[in-house]
């Protein structure tokens, strides 16, 4: 396997971890969720809740492809 490929399943499997670690330590610290902040910033049952979020999934998705391609 080669170099590259290896630091890509490195990072995405030290991702993996620290996402597993983390959410239960801010639970754990009082940090509210994504629904609570959603909620609190537009309100119960709002599109721009749903609006927000597509665009939040697209910005990572988008950045995520780009540093792929950028890496192989």
């Amino acid at each position: 396997m080669d170099s590259k490929k290896r630091n890509l399943i490195l990072n995405f499997v030290i991702g993996i971890t620290a996402t597993v670690l983390g959410v239960p330590l801010l639970y754990a610290m009082g940090v509210p969720t994504f629904d609570v902040v959603l909620t609190t910033l537009f309100g119960e049952g709002s599109i721009w809740a749903l609006v927000f979020s597509v665009m939040l999934i697209l910005l990572i998705i988008l950045g995520a492809n780009k540093v792929m391609k950028s890496s192989t």
